[in-house]
Formats: C-alpha cells, sequence, structure tokens
C-alpha cells in the first residue's frame, strides 16, 4: 500500500519519457529512474507503449503519479488571488478565457497567499496524456506544469530557470519566491540536453504582474532568459545543485540515468506526487462556447409535448359516496333523511 513518501513522476516531451519513482523506505528515498523515448507522440499507440515500458522500468507499484508537461505553445503567468471567494474565482477564470484565451488555470497557496496560474496549453492534449499515463497503469495520475515541478527541486533563492528538456523542446521560467511569475516556451538554439541552468540575479517582474498576450509573454521571459542566462553555459551535474527536502540530490554523472540535469523536473514531480511538496490544487479548464463550431442544435432542451390544455376537470362524488360521507358526520343515534 502506497503511504506519503512514495510517489512516481514523469516528464513528457514529443521526444521521450523520463520517470523517477520515490520510496518513503528507502535512504535517499530515489529507488528507480528510466528514459524511454517517444518515436510519435501523436500516435497514441505509440505514446501508450512508452508509458508502459516507462512503468514496467519504475517497478509495479502503486504509488500517485503526477506528471509534468510543458508542450510547444504553453504560457504561464500568475495572478494574485488571495481573499477571493468561490464564485469570485470562477468569474476570473471565465474573464481570462474570455479576455486573454485562458482556459486553464490551477491554484498554488504559499504561506498566507494564494495564486492563481493563468495556463494556456491545450487541455485537450494534456487530458490525452493524463489518460494514457492512466491505461499504462499509474494509479492515480495528475498532471501539472512542468515549471511547477522544477520549483520544488531547484536551488532555494532561484530567479530564473532554463529547462532544455530534449531535441526541439525548451521552456524558461521566472521565480519570485516559491511561486513561477511567468513561463513560457522558448526556442533551444544550439543549448545541449538535457540540462538545468538556474541563475538567482535579482529580478524586477513589474512587466510581469500585469496579464499579458501569449506572444508579449514568451517575449518578455525570451527577453529575460537573454540578458540573465544567454552568457551562462548549460548546467552541469556540479552546478545544477538540486535539492531533495533542503538534502542535496547527488551529482551524479551526465551519461548515467540519475544525473541532476537529466530527472530534475521528474524528480520534482515525484515529490509532489508523494505529498512531500505543500498543497497544489489541480488544473481547471474552462469550457468556451467559442470552441463549438457554429451552433449546436439541442431540441431536447425545450421541447413542445401537447397542445391541449393540462386542466383535468373536477368529478362528482357518486350517490353512495356522499351518503357514507353524511353519515360519518352525524352523531350517533341520528335518523337519516332519504332523498
Amino acid at each position: 500500500m502506497a503511504k506519503r513518501g512514495d510517489g512516481i513522476g514523469l516528464e513528457v516531451s514529443r521526444h521521450l519519457v523520463r520517470g523517477v519513482r520515490l520510496s518513503s523506505d528507502h535512504a535517499g528515498r530515489v529507488v528507480a529512474v528510466c528514459e524511454v523515448p517517444v518515436a510519435r507522440f501523436d500516435d497514441n499507440a505509440v505514446l501508450f507503449d512508452a508509458l508502459v515500458r516507462t512503468r514496467g522500468r519504475l517497478g509495479d507499484h502503486d504509488a500517485p503519479t503526477r506528471v509534468a508537461w510543458f508542450p510547444a505553445g504553453t504560457t504561464l503567468q500568475r495572478v494574485d488571488v488571495t481573499g477571493r471567494t468561490g464564485p469570485e474565482l470562477n468569474q476570473l477564470r471565465h474573464e481570462l478565457a474570455d479576455e486573454h484565451g485562458v482556459f486553464s488555470s490551477m491554484l498554488v497557496d504559499v504561506d498566507a497567499r494564494r495564486w492563481m496560474l493563468a495556463l494556456r496549453w491545450d487541455a485537450g492534449q494534456s487530458l490525452r496524456v493524463q489518460e494514457l499515463a492512466e491505461r499504462a497503469g499509474f494509479v492515480d495520475v495528475s498532471i501539472e506544469p512542468a515549471p511547477i515541478s522544477l520549483e520544488r527541486v531547484q536551488p532555494r533563492g532561484a530567479t530564473i530557470a532554463r529547462r532544455d528538456v530534449s531535441e526541439d523542446s525548451s521552456w524558461a521560467a521566472a521565480y519570485d519566491g516559491r511561486v513561477p511569475v511567468a513561463a513560457a516556451v522558448i526556442e533551444q538554439g544550439d543549448r545541449e540536453h538535457p540540462s538545468v541552468t538556474v541563475t538567482d540575479v535579482p529580478l524586477g517582474v513589474n512587466r510581469l504582474e500585469s496579464t499579458l498576450a501569449a506572444d508579449e509573454l514568451s517575449e518578455e521571459v525570451g527577453r529575460l532568459v537573454g540578458d540573465e542566462l544567454g552568457h551562462v553555459p548549460p548546467g552541469t551535474e556540479l552546478d545544477v545543485r538540486l535539492r531533495v527536502l533542503d538534502e542535496p540530490y547527488p551529482p551524479f554523472p551526465a551519461h548515467d540515468l540519475r544525473a541532476p540535469q537529466r530527472v530534475a523536473v521528474a524528480l520534482g514531480a515525484a515529490l509532489g506526487a508523494a505529498g512531500l511538496a505543500g498543497r497544489l490544487l489541480p488544473v481547471d479548464a474552462v469550457t468556451s462556447v467559442r470552441h463549438l463550431d457554429g451552433v449546436v442544435r439541442r431540441p431536447w432542451v425545450i421541447e413542445r409535448l401537447s397542445d391541449s390544455s393540462l386542466e383535468v376537470p373536477e368529478r362528482r362524488p357518486s350517490l353512495l359516496t356522499r351518503t357514507r360521507r353524511r353519515l360519518r358526520r352525524r352523531p350517533r343515534g341520528a335518523s337519516v333523511d332519504e332523498t
């Protein structure tokens, strides 16, 4: 039976799946890691096969699973929602959907603050990945943006992180404390992969406090990365400096599947699945009528049943019924008039 401290984390990209399994009974917590290539991500059978092989290599275990994912075209930006009620949060979700094209969001509680992470991504694809993982045998599967996963293991005080996942798959995020301020997919260029590069230079995030369009947000995140990380080489096992519950993660060599630049995101997702990273609510999706092609006719919603009146004429009681009623109302010994 799974218990707190047991968890599986998956980092899913178009070209591979990385997995980490944690166990509360193991001294170093990490008991298994793996990498499985994905030949054709858009093919359900191929992705399903990769997830099945991932589960086989991690071991048959009923630990909860969290999937870290940040596909092409995805952006993330935080909004302060401290003190807002449930109806107010729902109203904000619909405003983000109508005005900014943000149809997914999640809530993160940090100390006395509550943040909503406005998430632009393909909700249908995220549901597809989650369902295929469940069919592959993973238990209690949830999905989250990869910058959330990375924050759990990166050094304290990190302000910008760049993640080069695999071929043609890179993203970057700006952080303020334990919450990502913004994140977006960026061009990989000639960067090595897999790699994680982190800096702790002070940031001015005023530009990121107002909700930006997708292209503006991507441009701003790209500018921050270029200014602060453009001259920094990809992180190696010696300078990534991952942490697991405030304990340093071992610097395995780059060719080892346990190398920090390989497992960073999957490790963070596993910590979340194991219940070791605080309270985190699931991703909520807003369904918009703008996704519908034309008007969908639903004649069963309001349907005319009949033209006849629903009034039922009153039926006069029979003579026998009226006589019995009079007898019950008369006192004992009274005579009955024959009519």
